[in-house]
């Protein structure tokens, strides 16, 4: 049942107030279940919630919640009196908040029959109390949490989501809330809507889904409260993760890396992952996927991009050592050597890192400010990064191949086009060679050295530099 108070005699506050603080005080059980459902004030226009809202800002024992037209008032520090205290009929403490009350009343849900009718009884000579049914309203609930693996260990781990449901029947489920993601930490949170239609709660139910989206372990509560903890125990799962890196320490991102359980004579896969942008990865599996054992003896292998349509994989580049009785949380970083797989070039690693933040800036017109901005956000070095905005220059002014000027600087040749151009073709040669050897130059130069040497040094006999030298 819900019970409206509406004031009968606002002009004698000081002496309704204390009555009320009275009635409440005596009333069994009345205090707590205010302090629980809060008082809701009704038929509020959207000029009168903001208005209450701004009287409730800054004050850290009252919490106002807007349902439509509608604002329930919560005391958040266990203590009735904070509220009587803003209704004092005192002017420094007059605000639309006690004004409405007074002129309106407040509504007190979710009563028993009994308590409502001791509630009209004990309030008669102050109010007019008017009984009726619950209204079916909406409430925010809220579920949380943390995940754990079997062993006690928090969940730790990318892309695993958690959802909650509440069970109408045995087959029918309703989602409450949207999806969440699962914390670094193994936390999580959902806040969702519920409204109660006669029930007490929720028959609630959280799911907590893998990166491929299969459900790995649920818990449940019935009836839910507004708020829960419910932490959750996710069994048989096991979790791979490291790191792929070239010898130099230079991440390599975009390879197919695979987990398996290895047998005598055998390998069963039991999952994959692309590596990200660092070159990390992480590979969920269930231990249902064992062959009579519960811990396997794991094997991880790196494999390259499929080069071709059609084709899963590219070819194995690098691969673990095996891993007998793997614990549940296992890391496996791999290095693989230069030779199996070289990855994109320093230059084109750089100009891709370059083309998110540039935003279609021409890399020839950055300034000296651009650059160190460009350097602190990246990590690239300043010098490397000028040698960029170079080689951009003197391929717009003197249509060079891109990246040939920035290979040659890279080795240690004079950043002075004048000079570079003079220099002997052997010299050239070499050192975009090594710049090839060293992966700073994309392969696509191999083929073509001498071919993307010449525009360089067919500007030592031509009059360029002598037009330049007399402009200036």
């Amino acid at each position: 049942m819900r019970a409206t108070i509406q004031f009968s005699q606002p002009d004698k506050k000081f002496d309704i107030l204390q009555k009320l603080f009275s009635f409440v005080k005596g009333f069994k059980n009345l205090r707590q279940h205010i302090l629980e459902q809060g008082i809701l004030l009704e038929r509020l226009n959207s000029g009168e919630i903001e208005n209450v809202q701004r009287a409730l800002a800054g004050i850290n024992y009252l919490e106002g919640r807007v349902i439509d037209n509608s604002m329930r008032i919560f005391v958040t520090d266990g203590e009735l009196r904070a509220l009587f205290d803003l209704m004092m009929p005192v002017s420094r403490k007059q605000n639309d908040f006690s004004r409405i009350l007074w002129e309106r009343g407040f509504t007190i849900e979710e009563l028993s029959q009994d308590q409502a009718e001791n509630l009209r009884n004990q309030f008669s000579a102050i109010a007019t109390v008017t009984i009726g049914p619950d209204v079916p309203r909406t409430r925010i609930y809220t579920v949380g949490g943390q995940i754990f693996q079997e062993d006690g260990v928090p969940l730790c781990a990318r892309g695993f989501t958690v959802c909650a449901f509440d069970a109408l029947s045995v087959n029918t489920f309703v989602r409450c809330g949207a999806m969440g993601a699962v914390q670094e930490d193994g936390f999580y949170r959902i806040d969702y809507a519920w409204r109660s239609n006669g029930r007490i709660g929720p028959d609630l139910f959280v799911r907590v889904f893998d990166p491929e989206g299969d459900i790995v372990a649920e818990a449940r509560k019935n009836p839910a409260a507004v708020q829960e903890f419910l932490d959750i125990t996710v069994k048989t799962l096991c979790i791979v993760r490291g790191t792929i890196r070239q010898v130099d320490d230079f991440p390599l991102p975009h390879l197919l890396v695979r987990a398996f359980d290895r047998d005598m004579r055998a390998e069963t896969l039991l999952g994959q992952a692309m590596t990200d942008a660092e070159g990390s990865y992480q590979i969920t599996y269930g231990t249902n996927k064992l062959r009579m054992k519960d811990k396997a003896d794991l094997i991880v292998r790196v494999f390259e991009p499929a080069d071709s349509e059609g084709k899963e994989t590219g070819d194995e580049i690098g691969a673990s050592e095996i891993i007998f009785n793997a614990p549940l949380q296992q890391a496996v970083d791999l290095e693989v050597k230069s030779g199996k797989f070289r990855g994109p070039s320093e230059y084109e690693r750089y100009i891709t890192a370059l083309k998110l933040l540039i935003e279609g800036e021409p890399v020839h017109q950055l300034t000296d400010k651009d650059l160190s901005f460009l350097g602190g956000k990246t990590g690239i070095p300043l010098e490397h990064l000028n040698y960029l905005r170079l080689d951009d220059q003197w391929c717009f002014h003197y249509s060079m191949e891109p990246a040939v000027v920035y290979s040659l600087l890279r080795q240690g040749l004079p950043a002075d086009l004048h000079h570079l151009s003079t220099e002997k073709p052997t010299r050239l040669h070499e050192a975009l060679q090594a710049s090839l050897a060293h992966n700073i130059a994309p392969a696509v130069l191999a083929d073509k050295v001498d071919q993307a040497i010449k525009p360089l040094l067919s500007l030592a006999d031509s009059m360029v530099f002598e037009l330049e030298r007399r402009a200036k």
